[in-house]
């Protein structure tokens, strides 16, 4: 049956798009269309195991928990059901009739996919193993789903209203309770909100019912395989903006069957009495560059719904600072309040605690409680999380009678009017693919100030509270393939680009548009990148409904505004918004915002061209050629470790390469990087061996794209975000740790790269630099560059003393190598305080022309390290400190460091180590730090790497 599914749309019309998009391709030729239909079974990837189906689960009788949250809130939990909506013989009145027998009905996940549900209820198999996801049917994306669930009233006692809250469905839905239809949610982003007190139950069951139904236009995924190649990225879904266009499937992750549809975000009752507040909003204005004072504005609407005027009293708290004013609506009103410092003196906020980005300081957060009473009773309140920062942005622009001027843009200042300032239709190309804009027509020269900064001068420099941030990290093409998006889902990946050193994620066409995204990024001090729900100018369609899209957008913004971590709104992938929808969305920033640059393109414009995103054969091309301004996507492959490889497929299929490795991602793009590997490593006879090399190749184009960015700071670049650091599922490319969050050689190399203060010798010149992009100064520093032979024998030394300036680039010496040296030698540089306390240290293993390989790594003797536990802290998450020492006559190299279960010996995942696929001279200890969840068992640490064989696991105490 499952095969007669996959293969149904060839027996069927695609869809009136689909015929209406052929019909004019012969126009657009260049334009993907995605397939016309399934492509031909021969080309599909074989696995050498078949699929094993999960036993399917019985229905149990969930029971609904109203879960308390803050504001008179309940989460509506625990009692949803889901079926298809063919299996359903009645309206909308039936399906939401307290009475209705839900037998035949499944068990729903919500917050969740439709998919989401039929793999937890063991419909399906898990897609992300093996070739799992081709068992699964196409046409779940081209039904309609009902889900449904009951609830009891609570307590209104104090309340006279309640609404009924969805935060996220896709695509549509129609809103039913109790039979009674609330109305349409359309598109993914939007939010939907509705006063059900008039068809409550009051003392019996209440039931809502939800009809979910797809996008209209959800394209024919490409199934990635040998013969088959990669395909093109997405298709006709992108006419469906706004949603999770990815979904179709791209050349990062597969089609998802469902194409994520569903009640993806959590559902919520509120109590209200008649007045409510709507999209409060908090804009912090520092007097830059002093950063002692910080005033405050705060807007809100305010809604009356009931029939009568009322008069009402709102009141803000942001610790001990306490405002407050009265407020008449009249009936049916929606009145906009504002509080601004010259109204209330006590928003001029005295020595705040301000927001930075990671690297730069503490990404402090405050709280807004904002409520509105009614004769003294509240009727409804809000909190919101905000930080104290301001962005400035540096950039050129073409100004009346002042081409290519240097300018710096303060959105606080400049969109005091509530209209855009930039022209990006009227841009002028200044340099080949990099273009700059102009101004709107009548738009006052004025609003934009002279920037001395002209270094990096045509591209985009972004400033938070008066400082330059160099911008590094990378992007997400989605947060996970099935929308599982909790909180406990996503926060390691926070915590590793947090540790690795980044300060910046892009929000690649918004596929990972949540709450919970945004609350990590203010929390670990990521800026965010934020796109809308466009891809590519002249290869992928243009939405197809403006008004449905505009209607996201705007309540997106709304919504997530007053999250510090927004640095850019950009309104689609590598190109231009259609010229209405550009000034549409230019506006809606300006208007609803304020405080931020609305990014017309996410290349070219005031950056550099995108990519590329294949294996650079000759890394001296990032130096050379590559390095250029504000980057957003740059990437090259980073195959994954063998036991996240192991966890992915079959062991019939993980060795040697298979059909299912090309599933997963391994692009023929990659030929050159599986050449290099052989070349520099030789050929592999296990996957443990193969995957060892890879790392090594991972870890030095990783770092060879950070450091060429590194040696041009501010001399030109600006930012360099990778193509991607996250993975939606398990993949072999773009990525810096594996979807289960087991770190790669792409990862430590990023890291090494990317700290606040690093000591690194640009492959270009041989000069040995200090890259500071830390807002701290060192004195007296010390720079050591030393040469280690095979055996770890020291066979040369150079040293400088050298001042660390703040957030600039410091050079040290030129390397000046000894002639003659050896087939393969170690490149050591260390950055030392005046107290001899390691700051930074780099290594980097070199072969001589002679050799061009590593090839003598092979026959290195194994390394023996010793690891001694220093100290173990354990609360929720545990910290252990250790030492490492290498016992042997040889370097250590590569070393890699696990968590692992001591009975089951299973990687526990996450752990975050401090450093990896690091080297050891003979001799030598290094100090390291492991955190990891709370374990309710004994763990230990495991070593691996290079020449590291027979290490013992060494075993941390109970955290009993």
């Amino acid at each position: 049956m499952l095969k007669d599914n996959f293969f149904k749309l060839k027996k069927t019309a695609i869809s009136s798009c689909l015929m209406f998009a052929f019909s004019v391709a012969v126009a657009q030729d260049k334009l993907n269309y995605g397939l016309s239909q399934p492509q031909d079974p021969a080309t599909l990837p074989k696995s050498k195991v078949p699929v094993v189906f999960p036993q399917k689960k019985e229905k149990v009788n969930a029971v609904t928990v109203l879960k308390p949250l803050n504001n008179n809130e309940f989460e509506i939990t625990g009692g949803w059901e889901m079926i298809q909506a063919s299996e359903i013989n009645g309206s909308g009145a039936y399906v939401s009739s307290p009475s209705l027998s839900t037998s035949k009905w499944y068990n729903a996940t919500v917050p969740g996919t439709v998919l989401t549900t039929l793999v937890n209820q063991g419909v399906y198999p898990d897609p992300y193993f093996g070739l799992n996801n081709l068992a699964i049917p196409e046409d779940l994306s081209r039904q309609n789903w009902w889900y449904r669930t009951t609830f009891k009233t609570p307590d209104l006692s104090n309340k006279k209203n309640v609404l009924l809250v969805f935060n996220g469905i896709n695509y549509q839905a129609d809103i039913w309770i109790n039979g009674k239809l609330l109305g349409k949610i359309n598109g993914a982003f939007k939010r939907g909100s509705y006063d059900i007190t008039k068809y409550l139950n009051t003392k019996e069951e209440n039931a809502i019912a939800v009809r979910i139904i797809p996008p209209p236009n959800p394209g024919i995924p490409h199934e990635e395989s040998p013969s088959a190649g990669r395909g093109p990225n997405g298709g006709l879904l992108t006419l469906d903006g706004p949603t999770f266009i990815a979904s179709e499937g791209w050349d990062w992750m597969p089609g998802i069957r469902d194409r994520n549809i569903g009640i993806w975000q959590d559902v919520r009752l509120k109590l209200v009495d008649d007045v409510t507040i709507l999209n409060p909003h908090v804009v912090t204005d520092l007097p830059l560059p002093d950063t002692s004072k910080a005033n405050i504005f705060i807007s809100t609407e305010l809604v009356n719904q009931s029939k009568t005027n009322q008069k009402v009293v709102v009141t803000g708290k942001i610790g001990e600072i306490k405002f407050s004013q009265e407020v008449e609506l009249k009936a049916d009103e929606t009145k906009k309040v504002s509080f601004s410092p010259d109204q209330f003196p006590q928003l001029k906020m005295k020595n705040p605690r301000l927001w930075w980005p990671n690297g730069y300081g503490k990404p402090e957060l405050y709280h807004l409680n904002l409520t509105v009473a009614i004769n003294g009773k509240i009727s409804d309140e809000k909190l919101v999380r905000f930080g104290v920062r301001e962005y400035t942005y540096d950039l050129t622009v073409d100004v009346p009678s002042e081409p290519a001027k240097r300018v710096e843009f303060n959105p606080i200042n400049a969109l005091k009017s509530g209209a855009p300032i930039f022209d990006n239709a009227n841009r002028r190309e200044l340099a080949r693919q990099v273009s700059i804009p102009s101004l709107l027509p009548n738009v006052n020269p004025n609003l934009l100030t002279p920037s001395t900064e002209t270094g990096t001068a045509p591209f985009l420099v972004i400033k938070v509270n008066g400082q330059k941030i160099y911008c590094k990290g990378g992007n997400w093409g989605m947060d996970d393939a099935m929308k599982r998006v909790s909180r406990a889902q996503l926060e390691p990946a926070f915590k590793l680009h947090k540790d690795a050193n980044f300060n910046m994620i892009r929000n690649w066409t918004g596929e990972s548009t949540e709450e919970v995204f945004f609350d990590l990024c203010d929390e670990y001090g990521m800026l965010v990148w934020n796109d809308f729900w466009i891809s590519t100018l002249g290869y992928n369609l243009d939405v197809s409904d403006e008004h449905l899209f505009m209607d996201n957008a705007i309540d997106v913004v709304k919504r997530y505004r007053n999250h510090a971590s927004i640095a850019v709104w950009c309104p689609r992938n590598e190109g231009y918004a259609p010229k209405s929808l550009d000034l549409q969305l230019a506006t809606l920033i300006a208007k609803e915002d304020g405080t931020r640059l609305y990014q017309g393109n996410s290349r070219s414009l005031n950056l550099r061209n995108s990519g590329p995103w294949d294996f650079q054969k000759h890394p001296m091309i990032y130096f050379n050629k590559l390095a250029d301004g504000f980057s957003t996507e740059l990437g090259t492959p980073s195959i994954p470790t063998a036991a996240s490889m192991r966890k992915m497929m079959a062991k019939e299929d993980v060795w040697p390469i298979s059909d299912v490795w090309y599933y997963h991602d391994l692009h023929f793009g990659q030929k050159p990087y599986l050449k290099t590997i052989d070349s520099l490593y030789g050929p592999s006879a296990s996957l443990e061996e193969f995957t060892k090399k890879a790392q090594m190749v991972n870890y030095d184009s990783h770092r060879h794209m950070f450091e060429a960015w590194n040696s041009k700071l501010w001399n030109n670049t600006s930012g360099l975000l990778l193509w991607m650091t996250h993975p939606a599922w398990p993949s072999m490319i773009w990525q810096v740790y594996s979807w289960d969050f087991e770190t790669f050689g792409s990862y430590f190399a990023s890291q090494k790269a990317c700290e606040p203060i690093h000591v690194q010798m640009n492959l270009n010149d041989s000069q040995v630099v200090v890259v500071n992009t830390s807002l701290k100064s060192i004195q007296n520093a010390v720079v050591t560059l030393e040469v280690f032979d095979l055996k770890g024998k020291s066979i040369f030394t150079q040293k400088a003393n050298l001042n660390i300036l703040s957030n600039q680039l410091n050079k040290a010496f030129k390397a000046t190598l000894p002639a003659n040296l050896p087939n393969n030698y170690l490149v050591r540089l260390i950055l030392k305080d005046k107290n001899g306390n390691i700051i930074s240290d780099n290594d980097y293993w070199k072969n001589n022309k002679n050799v061009g390989n590593f090839l003598a790594f092979n026959d290195l003797e194994s390394a023996k390290l010793g690891i001694n536990v220093t100290s173990t802290k354990k609360a929720e998450s545990s910290e252990t400190y250790f030492t490492i020492t290498n016992k042997s006559s040889v370097p250590a190299i590569a070393i890699k460091l696990n968590l692992k279960d001591s009975q089951t010996k299973e990687i526990i995942l996450p752990a975050y180590f401090s450093d990896g696929y690091f080297n050891l001279l003979p001799g030598e200890t290094r100090k390291i730090k492991v955190e990891y969840p709370y374990q309710n068992k004994e763990v230990e640490i495991a070593v691996d790497g290079y020449n590291i064989q027979n290490t013992n696991n060494i075993k941390i105490a109970s955290t009993n």
